[in-house]
């Protein structure tokens, strides 16, 4: 056996592949299309990568599509009422946002022209392909696949306090609308979110949006509309529910960039368990989606599957045996940093703690409040440890924090 056998080709399974590459270990990459493949289809997501997940690919001489009008240096935060509460701010590092139809294929380009080993396999794998590939490797990376991650990675309800959907989304790539270099997040009070950004596309910078809408409310019905409806839809609502979006569309230009850029649908947040011992002797270790799956709301899924695929990365080139015992101490080092942006995603999906909104609206009048909340989508570590203590944030609002 040689190796690591890596399933999935998301930005968890392409990263740890990389890294591993970069460090000297052989992997093979299983995924279910080639870069081509990777590159065609719906629209997968709307994501905003921070400073760190693109330090990374800097390290690993794989930093693409940084062109200015994707990179994002500031924020607005509106929340809707009479009057509202908003402000604006700089981020420490900006965010950058890219459709991953665009870089996935140059990820997966840079893994296969540096030697790396692709295998194809259109097939959704299930817990017995995984153990069939994992007989020609040292250890098993699932980084992907509905059937097997169900099989073989229970979910943990000690983490996992929604068996249901929070929100129900909808995202698209459009005409007619230019953010520029800075993102949105506007909040209806009990109706939900709608996030915006610029964003490299295939067909260049254009700008994104993403809707949170709570279940049974005005917005949920953008997730059942067609597509030759949905930007009339959207259109309509905004004005009520996003009114600072409202004002930088253009209703006359605004259309899809094409049918298959927009995502409708709805995820159920989930940890599970990251460690599976495979027939035959081998090990499986979850990673990313397959591992913890965040609503996208504070934006931090891909983030977080950077982050542990190079801690995953770090603890393979440290050496094996690569047993369960690897792998639980390897999901040990992964959860430090899941579990900030799990607790505050999840938080971010219920109303607002009186002491999150004493500082909101201290950042509504203080320019350096606001710069450190919006910056705090960049940190989630940080983030929790301020959105989860009322202490924290009064020395942030006096000004001892």
């Amino acid at each position: 056996m040689t190796g690591v056998g890596i399933v999935g080709a998301g930005i968890s399974g392409l990263t740890l592949a990389l890294r591993l590459q970069q460090l000297g270990v052989a992997t093979t990459l299983y995924s279910e299309g080639d870069a081509a493949d990777l590159g065609r289809g719906r629209l997968p997501n709307t994501v905003g990568r921070m400073g760190r997940a693109q330090d990374r690919e800097r390290e690993l001489g794989s930093l693409h599509f940084l062109d200015p009008g994707c990179l994002l240096v500031s924020g607005s935060l509106s929340i809707k009422g009479d009057p509202p509460l908003e402000f604006t701010g700089r981020v420490t590092e900006p965010f950058h946002g890219v459709d991953f139809r665009v870089l996935l294929p140059a990820l997966m380009d840079d893994y296969t022209s540096r030697g790396g080993h692709l295998v194809v396999d259109p097939l959704p794998p299930d817990a017995g392909q995984v153990a069939r590939w994992s007989r020609g490797h040292e250890l098993m990376v699932v980084a992907t696949g509905r059937r097997s991650v169900r099989e073989l990675f229970p979910r943990v309800p000690a983490w996992s306090p929604y068996e249901a959907p929070q929100r129900i989304l909808a995202a698209g790539l459009f005409h007619g609308f230019d953010p520029g270099p800075a993102f949105g997040f506007n909040i209806s009070p009990d109706c939900g979110e709608i996030l915006c950004m610029a964003m490299m596309t295939r067909s260049g910078v254009r700008g994104g949006v993403l809707v949170e809408a709570i279940p049974g409310g005005p917005l949920d019905v953008l997730a059942r509309v067609p597509a030759d409806e949905f930007c009339k839809t959207l259109l309509a609502l905004l004005p009520e529910h996003a009114p600072r979006l409202a004002e930088q569309l253009d209703p006359a230009a605004f259309e899809l960039l094409g049918p298959e850029d927009l995502l409708q649908g709805a995820i159920t947040p989930v940890v599970r368990e990251a460690v599976a011992e495979l027939p035959g002797g081998g090990v499986a270790l979850a990673l990313g989606d397959a591992w913890v799956t965040n609503d996208p709301i504070t934006g931090q899924g891909a983030n977080l599957g950077s982050a542990c695929a190079w801690i995953a990365a770090d603890a393979v080139a440290a050496g094996g045996p690569y047993d369960a015992a690897f792998a639980r101490e390897t999901a040990r080092r992964m959860w430090v940093a899941a579990e900030p942006v799990v607790a505050w995603t999840n938080a971010f999906l219920r109303p607002p703690a009186e002491h999150v909104l004493t500082l909101l609206a201290a950042a509504a009048t203080r320019q350096e409040v606001a710069d450190l909340v919006l910056s705090l989508f960049g940190d989630p570590a940080r983030a929790w440890r301020l959105f989860s203590s009322a202490e924290e944030v009064a020395r942030v609002v006096d000004g001892t924090g």
